[in-house]
């Protein structure tokens, strides 16, 4: 098991040197699925509508508490952006990347996005493996989490999910997406043990989002490369009673 770090800090920004030219997001997505699709998840970045979508549980500005908000699996930035525009004054958002070239990326962003350099106090980069990173107990308002699920194990997705919700305050929003068809292409072209580990992990996805998702199938998204349903949980609410000693004591 590794070991959680007590603290984490914001990746260093790279300056671009002169004359040499920068890569865009779809540019920079595409050679990192290249070198490793198992952690990235997919050959391209999420479209804008889907990011409009999974950022969607964050209310506007104006008229409600500061927000704390978790992003996990940023990658290029799309889907911070759509959280960037979102968050207001007092609200705070924590987006993980452990791919330190999309970490530079996002570093630099903070810089030169209009959207992301409007909210850049209010942004921390955590240059980390969610798996490595703290998740306190009801620490985070909304998790929005970018993760490939399906390429995980079904335990690790498992896991991750307990956290995600257990990092939630009560009631608090956690989206996420899958793409589309992956289960009948895998069933395909993939060996039966990989199609086997595709079924368990739609299990447990599926678990969750009947315990957790009232009783919705989620809403597809089908301008987006390839085609997603994005899922929306919500963290229970406590229940206070007599199990809860210090609670009767109030």
């Amino acid at each position: 098991m590794n070991q959680i770090p007590t603290s984490v800090e914001t990746a260093p920004a790279r300056t671009t040197p002169t004359g040499s030219p920068r890569p865009n997001g779809a540019t920079a997505f595409l050679r990192e699925a290249a070198r490793s699709l198992h952690t990235t998840g997919a050959v391209a970045p999420s479209g804008a509508l889907l990011a409009r979508r999974l950022a969607a549980p964050l209310p506007a500005p104006g008229g409600r508490s500061p927000l704390r908000v978790l992003e996990v699996g940023a990658g290029t930035g799309t889907v911070t952006r759509a959280l960037a525009e979102r968050i207001g004054p007092g609200d705070r958002l924590d987006t993980v990347e452990m791919n330190p070239r999309f970490v530079r990326l996002l570093t630099e962003a903070l810089r030169t996005d209009p959207a992301l350099a409007a909210a850049s106090e209010r942004i921390r980069i955590v240059p980390e493996s969610i798996c490595r990173t703290p998740l306190p107990e009801e620490s985070y308002d909304v998790i929005v989490s970018c993760l490939p699920f399906m390429n995980f194990a079904p335990d690790m997705v498992r896991s991750l999910l307990e956290r995600y919700l257990a990092a939630l305050v009560p009631g608090g929003h956690l989206t996420f997406f899958g793409y589309l068809g992956t289960l009948s292409l895998r069933s395909l072209f993939v060996r039966r043990t990989e199609a086997a580990r595709h079924r368990a992990v739609a299990d447990v996805l599926a678990e969750y989002c009947a315990r957790f998702g009232g009783g919705g199938g989620g809403s597809v998204v089908w301008r987006n490369l390839p085609p997603a349903r994005v899922l929306h949980l919500r963290a229970p609410l406590r229940c206070v009673g007599v199990a809860d000693p210090d609670a009767a004591g109030r």
